[in-house]
């Protein structure tokens, strides 16, 4: 990365003085979004029905976004 490109993407960097609405809105809802994987993540961690191992597994890619909850879930239960 260039001086130039440091100093663009530094500039661009969201602020409460300069963030927008849309902006706002797109981060409160990574937010949820990622709160709702982690509560997934960690009722799967919980009480899953596959292995300790498997459920790891499964949460890991959950977290990262790799699946949904919903996939989580199904991935468990073997479906």
């Amino acid at each position: 990365m260039t001086d130039t490109q440091s100093t663009q993407a530094e500039q661009y960097r969201p602020t409460a003085s300069t963030i927008t609405d849309p902006e706002l809105d797109a981060l409160f809802r990574r937010a949820e979004n990622a709160e709702a994987r982690l509560a997934a993540a960690a009722r799967l961690l919980a009480s899953g029905k596959s292995s300790p191992r498997d459920r790891a597994q499964i949460a890991r890619r959950l977290c990262v976004g790799e699946i949904t909850p919903q996939e989580a879930q199904d991935e468990d239960r073997g479906q």
